[in-house]
């Protein structure tokens, strides 16, 4: 399965079992224009932000950030760079290879108490 196709079906699962959850993808791994790519850039976007945010708190967490992978695939240094940032600012960041890795850590993450209700 390729990583955009897993990335569909966690975003379905999400939706379905947790239909309140505010999310939103990035958009790395989405070919376009080089025109598009400098617009990007300009806007804010950097490389190897996270596939997927979940705007969620729980635990002592601030929300969750996903990088998705396939099962032979592999982080980039600047994905692994984002990972910990992210960590280092509260927030709980996986890298998941394989779709049954990214429910589970989404799962484990949504059990958890939520800190504003």
């Amino acid at each position: 399965m390729s990583e955009d196709r897993i990335q569909e079906e966690v975003v379905k699962y999400i939706l379905y079992v947790y239909p309140k959850t505010l999310l939103s993808a990035t958009l790395g791994g989405i070919r376009t224009s080089y025109k598009q790519a400098v617009k990007a850039k300009r806007t804010g976007y950097k490389k190897g932000q996270p596939d997927l945010f979940i705007y969620e708190p729980r635990g002592t967490y601030n929300g969750l950030a996903l990088e998705i992978k396939t099962n032979k695939g592999y982080a980039t240094k600047e994905q692994k760079q984002w990972i910990q940032d992210l960590k280092d600012r509260g927030w709980k960041a996986e890298i998941c290879k394989g779709l049954p890795a990214c429910l589970d850590v989404i799962d484990n993450y949504m059990k958890l108490k939520r800190i504003i209700d």
